[in-house]
């Protein structure tokens, strides 16, 4: 149905017991998402024979997570940010249901505005600031430890 504006308003309704064109949209990106996860945790352990699964989750998030773990300072595109928690699995899933990880962070200007995203690491993100106690890569193989107790990687392994 047009308007006298020429815009397009759509007439399509969900109907009781139909999902929604948004839960559509969701489902598909969910299930993408994980096909994606699922495709570089193989190539991974194509590249290396005898890679457990947590130590492909492990490399797999290190590498979109980066160096972001909990009390560190960075500087993306869009701002400085502290980073409040690094979520996995479920806990991840009660945030943002399409995804198995989160960052939940706060600018570091404006300590109202929060984000909780899943954007990875890049080239042009600049760490400004690290809590000393901690360890990026024993943080990722916890992070990995994680999702393989919560089933996401499809057998039982050793952490």
């Amino acid at each position: 149905m047009q308007d006298r504006t020429g815009t397009v308003e759509s007439t399509r309704r969900a109907t009781p017991g139909s999902p929604s064109l948004e839960d559509l949209a969701l489902t598909i990106t969910r299930q993408t998402n994980r096909r994606l996860e699922l495709d570089r945790i193989a190539a991974l352990k194509a590249d290396s024979p005898g890679m457990t699964d947590a130590e492909a989750y492990r490399r797999l998030f290190e590498a979109a997570i980066g160096p972001r773990f909990e009390g560190t300072i960075y500087r993306d595109a869009a701002g400085t940010w502290e980073v409040l928690e690094v979520l996995f699995g479920d806990a991840a899933r009660e945030r943002r249901s399409y995804t198995s990880w989160v960052l939940v962070e706060r600018s570091i200007f404006d300590h109202k505005d929060r984000r909780v995203h899943r954007f990875g690491w890049t080239q042009h993100d600049a760490v400004l600031m690290q809590p000393a106690e901690s360890e990026p890569r024993e943080f990722a193989a916890i992070a990995a430890g994680a999702l393989v107790a919560n089933g996401l990687a499809g057998s039982a392994v050793r952490a």
